[in-house]
């Protein structure tokens, strides 16, 4: 099940380009209004169960079954039917979710699926209706009888990226993701969760916990999710009070983590220039929080860092420490993490050019393989 919660301060940006080259028909969805947001549904659905008719058979060596209960679009601000798995329609509203009872997946096509649209692009709707049909996968697979709901939640972010990135590879027949649409998605990815599951009422990832699931599936493939486990930071205390902007703005903290990891390699640390925009900072402080605004500033110091050290001063190796600082930092918690996953996405100054997906796997990579893991 999927709870879109959507920032108060984000504003949407201008819309990319339609995902769908060739749409399906809705006819076969319950409920449908055959409106264009259920047509791009119905679409997404039919490919990703075309991708695992190829893919599970050599996942799981037997072949797949397409959903027996269907898949149901509802209208929450209306009086209709509820979908399996729900008592009332308004069950259903800004959510999606896979029923196993009656295998069967359900979207609200009023709260859910045209904001995603709105805020997100197409390749978000593409992006969740996917992880639904991850847990059918698991269902299908026999998973999920012993496991841990945040394990199965995790499971179906990485069956849903490794399907995206077939799409992006040019493998689907209806579907193109380019990049841009590709960082829309993930920013979606960053900001809905599942507090309340159809099976549990468990807590299902932090932003950081579901990047990293999605992206292990996006560059290893399915096979791989079915090893997947929470990383170390899951088990980080959950958040704190947001500091203030001035405590937020120090950096004597930051320069001695990298004056230390300059003089390990044996050069010599010279704390850059930083020219503080407060007003900008005030703002990521207010709409993102405390360490949005430390990783800003990481981020310059990390770059400082790899030009005393003699490596590229953008790109790769500038996020990775900066995840390994942030990794680094006492009291630490999921909270913090996530609001630095935030604004690396949304940052594009921060590491040209590399994509906010790209940036996003090369700050998971820092944080968890520490600066090591940064050469």
């Amino acid at each position: 099940m999927i709870l879109l919660l959507i920032s108060s301060c984000a504003a949407a940006p201008p819309e990319p380009p339609r995902v769908a080259d060739h749409t399906v028909d809705p006819g076969f969805v319950h409920g449908t209004d055959q409106g264009d947001v259920d047509r791009l549904a119905a679409t997404a659905v039919t490919d990703v169960q075309d991708y695992w008719a190829a893919q599970f058979p050599a996942v799981f060596g037997k072949p797949w079954r397409n959903l027996d209960g269907g898949f149901f679009s509802v209208d929450t601000n209306g009086s209709g039917t509820a979908p399996p798995c729900s008592a009332d329609v308004r069950d259903l509203e800004g959510n999606a979710y896979y029923c196993a009872t009656v295998d069967a997946i359900a979207w609200d096509r009023a709260a859910l699926l045209p904001v995603l649209r709105e805020h997100y692009g197409d390749a978000a709707v593409v992006v969740v209706l996917a992880h639904e049909l991850g847990h059918a996968v698991q269902q299908r697979a026999g998973i999920g009888a012993d496991a841990a709901p945040v394990r199965l939640e995790a499971m179906a972010d990485c069956f849903s990226g490794s399907y995206v990135r077939s799409v992006v590879d040019g493998r689907s027949a209806r579907l193109r993701v380019d990049a841009e649409q590709l960082d829309r998605a993930l920013r979606a990815i960053t900001l809905f969760r599942d507090p309340v599951s159809t099976n549990s009422t468990d807590a299902h990832g932090t932003a950081f916990e579901r990047v990293t699931a999605f992206q292990d599936g996006f560059a290893n493939g399915p096979r791989r999710c079915t090893e997947v486990t929470e990383t170390p930071m899951a088990g980080l205390p959950p958040d704190g009070p947001n500091a203030p902007l001035d405590q937020a703005l120090r950096t004597d903290g930051i320069s001695q983590y990298f004056s230390d990891l300059v003089a390990q390699h044996g050069a010599r640390w010279t704390p850059p220039a930083v020219d503080l925009d407060r007003t900008a900072l005030a703002r990521v402080h207010a709409d993102i929080g405390d360490q949005a605004v430390t990783t800003l500033l990481a981020a310059k110091y990390a770059r400082a860092a790899n030009a005393e050290l003699g490596r590229p001063t953008t790109g790769e190796q500038t996020m990775c420490l900066t995840g390994a600082y942030t990794a680094a930092q006492p009291g630490l918690s999921q909270g913090d993490l996530d609001e630095a996953v935030s604004v690396v996405l949304d940052s594009d100054d921060i590491a040209r050019p590399l994509t906010g997906f790209d940036r996003i796997s090369a700050f998971r990579s820092g944080v968890l393989g520490g600066a090591t893991a940064c050469r």
